[in-house]
């Protein structure tokens, strides 16, 4: 066989297997019933990647991308972008696609919605190099999640946004890192979002005693919102309840949960 074909051959087998791969790991994504009839627009696999995964809003300062928070990672990436039916709706398409990530513990590092987010322009051109992702700031959300059980070294990043013509698209990378940043965490105004938004707040991995980093994350979670009261179940909630009323929560807006013995913590918003 000449050298070209067998060039063009290698390269044939390697993207229908890298496209193989990537629509395994986007499977129960396509299923859910906001996707139905979405058209696949780009499914890629790339090796050898270094990229910076926004914590917070993104903004440009003389000519260069500045993120109020960030998540620098190398390794391989899939990326998925769907454009949506017409009688499907980009921000519904987010929110089932993060249920069913948190459903299978994974952990939510970041949110933003709108315009919190930052420009749309600099999110389709700069973060994720996609054109097709730009449209209007106040129609966007994005969400940055560490996946549990075996692929915790794997983040999952969300991007939802309807253009100015009405169409929809949902946009999602799944990174496996070569190694992720020991101190990692969900920003607190995230935790509180999804407090303020689900009505609860599952946190699998605190299973052991408190410790000061987390503490001092959940109280200033809870102090985004100094009229909200949440009960607190797992093993170790009391000890998490006294370490956060240590460092300044009001005692009355934790009640105990005794009901629950789960690994991890649950914090759920009260009436």
């Amino acid at each position: 066989m000449h050298n070209w074909m067998l060039k063009t051959a290698l390269t044939v087998l390697l993207t229908t297997l890298g496209s193989v791969a990537c629509a395994d790991d986007f499977s129960a994504l396509l299923g859910l019933e906001s996707l139905h009839d979405a058209k696949v627009v780009t499914q890629e696999h790339h090796d050898s990647l270094e990229k910076i995964y926004p914590q917070g809003s993104v903004r440009r300062i003389s000519g260069k991308m500045r993120y109020s928070g960030e998540v620098l990672v190398r390794g391989s990436v899939d990326v998925l972008t769907v454009q949506l039916a017409s009688t499907h709706d980009a921000l519904d398409a987010f929110s089932a696609t993060r249920k069913l990530l948190q459903s299978q513990h994974a952990e939510m590092l970041y949110w933003c919605a709108a315009r919190e987010c930052g420009p749309s322009n600099l999110w389709a051109n700069q973060v994720f190099a996609n054109a097709r992702l730009y449209g209007p700031d106040d129609r966007q959300a994005y969400a940055l999640f560490r996946l549990g059980g075996d692929a915790q070294s794997s983040l999952m990043a969300v991007y939802a946004i309807t253009r100015g013509n009405g169409r929809g698209f949902l946009h999602v990378e799944q990174f496996q890192a070569e190694q992720l940043p020991s101190d990692l965490l969900p920003t607190a105004t995230t935790l509180e979002r999804q407090l303020r938004t689900d009505d609860q707040l599952f946190l699998p991995r605190l299973t052991g005693l408190p410790d000061s980093v987390w503490t001092q994350r959940l109280v200033r979670a809870l102090n985004q919102n100094s009229t909200m009261r949440v009960s607190m179940a797992g093993e170790q909630a009391q000890a998490w309840r006294d370490a956060m009323v240590d460092k300044g929560v009001r005692a009355s807006r934790i009640e105990l949960e005794a009901d629950y013995a789960q690994p991890g913590l649950l914090l759920q918003r009260l009436p």
